[in-house]
């Protein structure tokens, strides 16, 4: 757990360097069932919640409502398929996601890796494009896997470039989940987002994420 302290004393003193800092809330809820052995179904909803912004408030930002399609090409590939529809302070905005992924188990460690390719349309605003890279470790805190009723860390850094804002992002995500069955899962934890990386002033978001995980059959 030293390393969990560090990683967040880390977070909190470079969201206080940098100026234009958000902070909130976000909770989503993702459903899973499988339609064949090789392709998955997988449907989610997630809200924004601003905490802070240039100073304490309570604001609902938006709502993400997606629908994945995901294809297994090798035993541990995968290929996803899917669409984004976003309702953010009266604007809609659909995305378009293909994204490329690989898991390795590494003694009782679980390293996935993600590339994708993402398309944002809004009316009367240009296509935007966007390319992301995420690596993401996961590792039970008691054995060599995660079973019913206990506990694992995960830890996620993530890589985002938009085309055509020429806006470059990172983020480092620690969490702590717990497995309630072979059917559902709970993980909570932080979302650090450092953006605009080209530009000055920085951009920066800390968010305190809260997902439930349940796989439908």
């Amino acid at each position: 757990m030293k390393q969990i302290s560090i990683l967040l004393l880390f977070v909190s003193l470079v969201s206080h360097a940098q100026s234009n800092f958000t902070g909130g809330f976000l909770p989503k809820i993702n459903l899973s069932t499988k339609l064949s052995a090789k392709t998955k179904w997988v449907n989610s909803i997630e809200a924004r919640e601003v905490i802070y912004k240039d100073n304490f408030q309570f604001t609902h930002n938006l709502v993400d409502v997606s629908t994945i399609f995901s294809v297994k090409t090798d035993l541990n590939q995968s290929i996803n398929l899917g669409y984004i529809i976003r309702f953010k302070e009266g604007e809609t905005i659909h995305r378009f996601l293909q994204h490329f992924n690989v898991v390795q188990q590494l003694n009782g460690i679980k390293l996935a890796h993600r590339l994708g390719m993402e398309q944002f349309y809004q009316s009367k605003v240009s296509p935007q494009y966007r390319t992301r890279y995420r690596a993401t470790l996961q590792k039970p805190l008691s054995g060599e896997k995660v079973d019913d009723n206990e506990w694992y860390f995960k830890l996620s850094n993530e890589y985002l470039y938009q085309f055509n804002q020429e806006d470059f992002e990172v983020r480092l995500s620690p969490y702590l989940g717990y497995q309630l069955s072979k059917k559902e899962k709970v993980e909570l934890g932080l979302d650090y987002r450092l953006g605009k990386l080209l530009d000055t002033p920085k951009k920066n978001s800390l968010w305190f994420r809260a997902t439930w995980y349940i796989v439908i059959d």
